[in-house]
């Protein structure tokens, strides 16, 4: 027996995870229409660039893995929303 078999028995299972399916369909699609305006692309352009490209730790830090670390969560916010406006492209 697997997940897939044990959800797949149960309608409401299936249920929760096609509106959790639909939710997130449309909060891509709502981070597509947010940045696809000329000042959203200004923005996530903007936000690209700081906390992509320019956003090093530099090795003479006093703590170098916490500021690591901290850059890191910063560039993963960046990243989350790219993929929910790329995600939304193809839905």
């Amino acid at each position: 027996m697997s997940w897939d078999t044990i959800e797949g028995e149960n309608p409401k299972a299936r249920e929760q995870q096609e509106a959790a399916r639909e939710r997130q369909a449309e909060l891509c699609k709502a981070y597509a229409r947010c940045f696809n305006t000329d000042d959203g692309q200004k923005v996530i352009e903007d936000l690209t660039r700081r906390f992509l490209l320019e956003n090093s730790t530099a090795l003479e830090s006093n703590n170098v893995e916490y500021e690591a670390a901290y850059h890191n969560g910063e560039a993963g916010v960046i990243r989350m929303i790219i993929h929910y406006i790329q995600h939304a492209e193809t839905l």
